[in-house]
């Protein structure tokens, strides 16, 4: 197929195979062997991946089990929740499975959250991205230089890293803190050597370079404390799927 064919087919209005809906160029989700409209699409697995590598056939039979899956959300009984400011980890312990809304205001029988079983899940662990960063400030001659001494943001965000056997929700990196923490620092550079470290260094640091201010000390205190419950609270998390 030439190129003006190639234009030619993505500009052309087509239907999608499952609703009928007349869809343009912008609306169309390619599949193996059709296309499908956004809304079809929003009924797939929040966490699925492989849209355009599935057939119409495939695709069709991920829709049932959705619609299936609808229905026992109805009996599904939360009995221990996890997480306020993101993700919430929701888990019905007798029955050994659980599911995870984006947020606490999610209209559960909208989003249709795949109901996983604990042994769906292969690999579940806590992961925490963490990055420093230098603060400068600009001299009079409008360059940024360093502080004396100086100074360091210190930003930390919480994850769980799941990975599954089930067949349409198959991995997903759950954020559990709503907002970046961030903890600023006067002194040198803090070394370090792995992410999941850096909380405890920071802490050792902090006690060698304490805020110079009482406000920044209850202010970093208050973020630590933040990045202590999130990773705690991650590590809950596991080992209640994983040890279930």
């Amino acid at each position: 197929m030439g190129l003006f064919d190639k234009l030619k087919d993505a500009m052309e209005k087509k239907e999608c195979v499952f609703c009928g809906k007349e869809i343009g160029m912008l609306g169309k989700k390619k599949l193996e062997d059709g296309v499908m409209c956004k809304d079809c699409v929003s009924l797939l697995s929040p966490w699925f991946t492989d849209r355009k590598n599935s057939t119409v056939a495939e695709i069709d039979q991920q829709l049932a089990y959705r619609e299936e899956n609808r229905k026992n959300l109805e009996s599904f009984n939360g009995t221990a929740q996890y997480g306020e400011d993101a993700e919430i980890f929701i888990v019905d312990e007798p029955n050994r499975r659980f599911i995870v809304l984006p947020r606490k205001s999610t209209d559960v029988g909208k989003y249709n959250p795949d109901i996983l079983s604990f042994d769906d899940i292969t690999e579940m662990k806590l992961d925490m991205s963490y990055h420093s960063t230098e603060e400068k400030r600009r001299n009079s001659d409008g360059q940024q230089v360093s502080y004396v001494p100086p100074h360091f943001e210190h930003s930390f965000d919480f994850y769980i890293n799941i990975e599954t056997r089930h067949p349409y929700a198959h991995k997903h990196r759950a954020h559990l803190n709503g907002r970046t923490l961030k903890v600023h620092t006067l002194g040198p550079k803090m070394q370090r050597s792995y992410s999941l470290d850096a909380l405890e260094d920071l802490r050792r640091f902090l006690d060698y370079y304490p805020p110079r201010t009482q406000h920044d000390q209850y202010v970093a205190e208050r973020e630590m404390e933040d990045c202590y419950y999130f990773a705690d609270m991650g590590d809950a998390i596991c080992r209640a799927i994983m040890r279930g």
